[in-house]
């Protein structure tokens, strides 16, 4: 096993699959989010709860360090290929496990987002350091024509040929669909958890049709550290993912707001 893939190892559980809390958002957003005011009781609280890994910016994989206890840790970064290589140095100082980046493939305001992440994730390679693509075609803003199977499933076959070794992506709706974007990726996909959502039965529904279908995770944020119940909301997480429960059971171990 090379040190790559003793590092993924701490990513992913033993069956394959992960559950990460995603808390980097306060890096690039431009509004105070509520629910990330004081990271450290949510981080503490989703380790107990089963939590595989957390994505963090740098600010908070320093100073809530403690807090991770023994979960794994990737480091949200930009793609600049002039700070690649101290990205990576600052990465492996923190400990963490991985590095995420965005992609846009297919963006033309970031017409140079793939050939930015290949420059980072040759870096990565050079020191053993697993990266994420997070895969958004066309930019968060993109109409439904970005949004379908096909041009998702384009997007993450595209960044994992730049170098990446996990996709964080959209869902692409249904089972059926989502299938297609598996099928044309080599590299594990985890699905991203997107904006707050007041239907938890729809959230955990997601999930599990994404497992379903062959997904090896989630990377979810808003609608784990802005849920009434951040911990309880990780443990519902933590049974679909590694226990096989349904979306009932999973709501049963949520319990009402």
């Amino acid at each position: 096993m090379t040190p790559r893939h003793r590092r993924l190892s701490r990513l992913f559980a033993a069956d394959g699959r992960c559950l990460v809390v995603a808390l980097d958002h306060a890096g690039f957003m431009d509004k105070p989010l509520r629910g990330l005011e004081t990271p450290g009781p949510v981080l503490s609280a989703a380790v107990a709860a089963g939590a595989n890994a957390f994505l963090l910016t740098l600010g908070s994989a320093e100073r809530y360090a403690a807090e991770l206890g023994r979960a794994g840790l990737w480091l949200s970064v930009e793609a600049d290929p002039r700070l690649a290589e101290p990205m990576v140095a600052e990465a492996l100082r923190l400990g963490a496990d991985g590095v995420k980046c965005l992609v846009y493939p297919g963006w033309e305001a970031r017409p140079n987002s793939l050939a930015d992440f290949s420059a980072l994730a040759l870096a990565c390679r050079a020191w053993n350091l697993p990266v994420m693509a997070e895969v958004i075609p066309g930019g968060f803003l993109a109409g439904p024509e970005q949004r379908t199977p096909a041009a998702i499933a384009a997007g993450a076959r595209v960044a994992f040929e730049a170098g990446a070794d996990v996709i964080k992506t959209v869902y692409t709706g249904t089972p059926e669909s989502f299938a297609m974007v598996l099928a044309y990726c080599p590299a594990p996909v985890i699905v991203l958890g997107g904006d707050r959502a007041d239907d938890a039965r729809a959230v955990l529904q997601s999930v599990r049709d994404a497992l379903d279908a062959g997904a090896a995770g989630v990377a979810i944020g808003r609608n784990i550290w802005q849920h009434p119940r951040p911990g309880r909301m990780t443990a519902a997480l933590a049974a679909l993912i590694h226990g096989g429960a349904s979306v009932e059971d999973a709501l049963t171990l949520l319990g009402s707001d």
